[in-house]
């Protein structure tokens, strides 16, 4: 039950971080001239691999910190593109739903004998309650890891760098937020 509440109240989180930090806002209550100058520069850029920057900041945020989990928000692309991509057992003809699909597989193998972590859901997406109606999501992952050295050396790992091609392949967008793993019961307190 309690793993339970943790995942409603993480996703809960998700959907209202998203829905205010959005380059999509809703502008109704903005000037004319605001409304006007965000119509022409508003663009969505796509997102697939961190920076170097946003990498350090999560490093430093959640080094010694313990568990912790990672949401991850995927848009698929219609079909796998391997273009430039160097990776073993190329997902030939395949969309980028069935090759997300093998690259999660893989990760939950990797993670099942490594024990560093888990997938504690993954689902396939609707339109947001609150949220703006034309960003749109395929599915949502929560996946726990133990701490950021065990997610690190997991990324690093020669089993991973296998198979983290397909996972570009098939993504059009996406988004990962790392976030505490907060003890239900000391909130309560």
């Amino acid at each position: 039950m309690i793993k339970l509440i943790k995942i409603s109240s993480l996703l809960t989180f998700a959907i209202l971080l998203n829905s205010c930090i959005s380059e999509n806002k809703e502008l109704d209550a903005a000037p004319k001239n605001l409304k006007e100058e965000s119509a022409k520069i508003s663009t969505k850029q796509k997102y697939i691999g961190s920076t170097e920057e946003s990498w350090k900041h999560f490093y430093e945020t959640f080094k010694g910190q313990g568990k912790f989990v990672m949401l991850n928000l995927v848009k698929y692309k219609p079909m796998a593109d391997y273009t430039g991509i160097e990776v073993s057992n190329i997902q030939k003809d395949k969309t980028g739903k069935e090759t997300y699909q093998y690259y999660k597989n893989q990760v939950e193998k990797i993670l099942e004998k490594t024990k560093v972590g888990s997938i504690l859901y993954y689902g396939e997406s609707q339109d947001f309650l609150i949220g703006p109606k034309d960003e749109k999501w395929d599915a949502v992952i929560l996946v726990e890891y133990d701490s950021i050295e065990v997610f690190v050396n997991f990324v690093d790992s020669e089993a991973y760098q296998k198979i983290r091609g397909h996972r570009k392949a098939s993504l059009e967008d996406s988004r990962l937020l790392p976030a505490s793993n907060v003890n239900i019961q000391e909130v309560e307190k």
